[in-house]
């Protein structure tokens, strides 16, 4: 049977609670630049550049401070590449998100390392929920 269409990833399926969505409480427009070009998807987990102030898609190998969990891209976006790009991202909460929603980076493949992007989005006020 031929493929009639096909849906990306929504926002529902990450974002399940936040405070005051009608205001963007919990959303930022945030500035990325990633070395090669990428397409983002809704649930792309982000990391911010220490040096720079810039976000990039979180990588558990990384050091420049992007390893570290720092936002939750919000729209799908392509991204030039070595190019500041306007992305709207959940930064903070009081919010709560779908683990299943959730797009890592392939380096996390570890429970452990899983574990703790999770404590760092709850650390923002992120709740990471195990729900569908």
């Amino acid at each position: 049977m031929p493929t009639i269409a096909t849906e990306g990833f929504r926002f529902s399926n990450v974002v399940k609670q936040e405070l005051w969505p009608e205001l963007g409480y919990t959303r930022t427009v945030v500035t990325v630049n990633e070395a090669t070009a990428k397409s983002y998807v809704v649930g792309t987990l982000l990391g911010k550049v220490t040096a720079s102030g810039k976000y990039k898609i979180a990588v558990q190998t990384a050091a420049d401070g992007s390893q570290n969990a720092a936002g939750i891209v919000l729209q799908e976006q392509a991204i030039a590449a070595t190019t500041d790009t306007k992305v709207l991202a959940l930064t903070r909460g009081p919010a709560a998100v779908s683990k299943l929603g959730l797009v890592l980076d392939a380096s996390y493949d570890l429970a452990a390392e899983k574990d703790l992007v999770y404590s760092q989005l709850e650390a923002l006020g992120i709740m990471v929920q195990d729900t569908i």
